[in-house]
């Protein structure tokens, strides 16, 4: 009969504690990737993040991840791959309002260049500016985080030529792109 006060005793005492707490225990760590870009450009996007600094609505997160562009054909350059490290630093405004800076750096390749039939490997650097909103559910767990933006090739080792069209006849290199992302996330 002791033993059993005792065991309801302990059981009684864990319970009332984990349910008295009020203020759940805010994550640090997260990691996200994008849900639209394997379907629509077949590249995948994964980060580790971690919030740096927060201060009320204001918060700073950086993170770090892996960048796949999966071998497709482009018709103004042949077909392009991309294996890049991403890093980024993310700047909460107000709530879930953000702006967003990130680089992926990491090589890519170019096979069977449309017009010189070449291949190209090159060290290639892009950076990207976001703006977004973090919708949280799930006991703020989970994320949503669409974002729209400009990227821009930086640097590229070994450059091929790239078409304005798909005539081939104006050659106009890298120049700046508009591109959307819509990340899924996990905070733990």
């Amino acid at each position: 009969m002791k033993k059993s006060l005792i065991i309801i005793g302990i059981i009684c005492l864990i319970s009332t504690s984990s349910f008295a707490q009020t203020e759940p225990k805010k994550s640090k760590y997260a990691i996200e990737t994008d849900i639209l870009w394997p379907f629509l450009v077949q590249t995948t996007r994964t980060h580790f993040t971690i919030k740096l600094w927060e201060k009320g609505n204001l918060r700073g997160d950086v993170y770090v991840g892996l960048n796949i562009d999966f071998p497709r054909d482009r018709a103004t350059e042949g077909r392009f791959a991309d294996y890049s490290i991403a890093s980024g630093y993310r700047q909460y405004l107000w709530k879930g309002l953000h702006l967003e800076f990130s680089q992926t750096t990491g090589l890519g390749v170019l096979q069977n260049h449309v017009t010189t039939g070449k291949n190209y490997n090159s060290f290639d650097w892009l950076g990207t500016g976001y703006i977004g909103y973090k919708f949280e559910f799930g006991k703020k767990k989970l994320y949503i985080l669409p974002q729209f933006g400009v990227a821009q090739v930086l640097y590229k080792s070994n450059p091929w030529p790239i078409y304005e069209d798909e005539t081939l006849t104006n050659e106009v290199g890298e120049t700046p792109f508009m591109l959307g992302s819509l990340r899924f996330g996990f905070k733990f």
